[in-house]
């Protein structure tokens, strides 16, 4: 991953130095000080984090020098460096673009830490590996340097207190959605000691050096995206079975008919890796004991014996799918074999599903007796409950969840983005019916602010909605926007519900190419 973030940062003009544990063997290496260097753009950060290791960028004018006499011991991070070159997409906007990035390791060049902006660590998921190389390079960081992790969802706070209390205020969590080219999603996760001038002026590169979509999340298991986007899963996984519903036909119902990428559920699992979704459910498992939802935070049986036979999906060549021949094939969960896929939408769902208007779709899928119909009604419902009870744990409003879903997970709309579209107080009456009558995933009542007779919606012309009472409206003008961002739905209204509104235009961020929304 930290190999990918490299590319990533070169891609942009940032000069950037590739970490990695030292070789057993020396081999010949690239001096920084000999590369390259590409022109400086003006950036409160550049540098990024390592492959197993880390990775910095180095100001121009202050690359440190790696003397060619001394043995090499680049062995990991070169070919960490000759993957990018096998990686499809490329995550390298050219093949040159590899000759920017320096190679370092641990033993022989902590020095050069020192003249970096930006160190970004990017090892395995491990918090006391991740503990040991804190305390190894915190001596050599400069007197300005931030550090971040691109922790997946360890706790930050936890990271911090690491490092001696003088650095606290420069450390933070940087996630990079993966692959960082092509994912527009990152997510900044500040623990409790770090500076909130530090914090902006690092969402401004992300955005305007990096073309990212930024979100910040609070320092919660598995943080913003990937938590609603795996209780989603979760959700899937749990009314599927419930209903019986094959993992095909599942496919065919949660994909581009509900404004989400064709590879839909299982296909998606597949792609991401069974044993990555699986490492992260047990996160949440482990650290979320309170959680009204804590009980289906548990991998499935037919899941855990996929991952013991070593099908993890697309890396391994067989997961809940398996191409056979010219042939695509499913699991079948009665039979514990393979079957061809063709999983089929019944005509009347469908010509629900087709349907644009959400409030129309919604109040019909909830008022059809078909399987299918009550499978997806039974998903949205629990997602915007979910969401709606822990907005205030994660995120400090409604806006950074919505756009860490689009981003992250590809969807057209956000969860509150279609609960507002669909008519909020209609859906807080039926998430609260069915809620009463046990057919939710969790009984846990939906906080005051989301039953407020008086809300109609959460994103408005004044902001999105915010949780935290210190959270006020912006009155500034905008001095820029996130590249390319289509609008939440609701940004246009024009009255201003109760409560507090959070719009990120404060920053100095801008427009530098257009992105999609992804």
């Amino acid at each position: 991953m930290g190999a990918q973030i490299a590319a990533h940062l070169v891609n942009a003009d940032v000069p950037t130095i590739l970490f990695d544990l030292p070789a057993r063997e020396g081999e010949p290496a690239l001096s920084p000080s000999s590369l390259p260097l590409p022109s400086p753009q003006s950036s409160p950060a550049s540098g990024r984090g390592g492959e197993g290791g880390r990775q910095s960028s180095i100001p121009a004018g202050e690359r440190g020098a790696v003397s060619l006499r001394e043995p090499s011991l680049n062995g990991i991070v070169n070919k960490a460096l000759e993957g990018l070159k096998k990686l499809d997409p490329s995550p390298l906007a050219s093949p040159s673009r590899l000759n920017f990035i320096a190679a370092a390791n641990y033993d022989q060049h902590l020095d050069q830490l020192r003249d970096c902006d930006l160190v970004i660590e990017a090892i395995a998921e491990r918090m006391d590996w991740k503990a040991d190389l804190y305390r190894k390079v915190a001596p050599h960081l400069g007197a300005q340097t931030i550090f971040a992790s691109n922790t997946s969802g360890l706790s930050i706070n936890k990271l911090a207190q690491v490092f001696p209390e003088n650095l606290r205020h420069r450390f933070c969590g940087i996630h990079f959605f993966n692959p960082p080219r092509y994912m527009h999603l990152v997510e900044l996760i500040p623990c409790i000691e770090t500076d909130a001038l530090l914090l902006n002026q690092l969402e401004t590169f992300l955005v305007s050096g990096l073309g990212k979509g930024v979100v910040r999340a609070k320092d919660t298991p598995n943080f913003l995206a990937n938590r609603i986007g795996v209780f989603s899963l979760l959700a899937t996984l749990h009314h599927a079975q419930r209903l019986g519903l094959g993992f095909d036909t599942v496919d065919a119902l949660t994909g581009r008919y509900l404004g989400r990428p064709k590879s839909a559920t299982f296909r998606t699992l597949d792609v991401v890796g069974l044993d990555t979704f699986a490492h992260v459910v047990n996160t949440m498992r482990d650290n979320l004991h309170d959680d009204p939802w804590h009980a289906y935070y548990a991998v499935p049986d037919w899941l855990n014996s996929l991952i013991e036979q070593g099908a993890l999906g697309q890396k391994a060549k067989r997961g809940v799918y398996q191409k056979m021949g010219k042939d695509i094939h499913v699991l079948d969960l009665g039979s514990k074999q393979y079957r061809p896929s063709h999983g089929e939408v019944d005509d009347g769902v469908k010509a629900i599903l087709r349907e644009r208007d959400w409030g129309k779709k919604l109040h019909d899928l909830r008022g059809s007796a078909h399987p299918q119909a009550q499978f997806v009604w039974s998903v949205f419902r629990d997602l915007f409950h979910y969401c709606g009870v822990h907005l205030a744990d994660i995120a400090g409003n409604a806006r950074d969840l919505d756009f860490a879903v689009r981003w992250g997970f590809g969807w057209d709309s956000g969860p509150f983005e279609i609960w507002q579209s669909a008519g909020w107080q209609k859906i807080v009456g039926w998430i609260e019916e069915e809620r009463e009558r046990g057919k939710t995933m969790s009984d846990a009542a939906l906080p005051h602010w989301a039953r407020d007779a008086a809300r109609v919606a959460v994103h408005t012309a004044l902001g999105s909605y915010s949780p935290d009472g210190t959270t006020s409206h912006s009155t500034k003008p905008a001095s820029g926007q996130v590249a390319g961002y289509r609008p939440l739905a609701g940004e246009g209204l024009g009255e201003r519900e109760g409560g507090s509104y959070q719009q990120r235009s404060q920053l100095t961020v801008y427009q530098r190419q257009e992105f999609p929304d992804r």
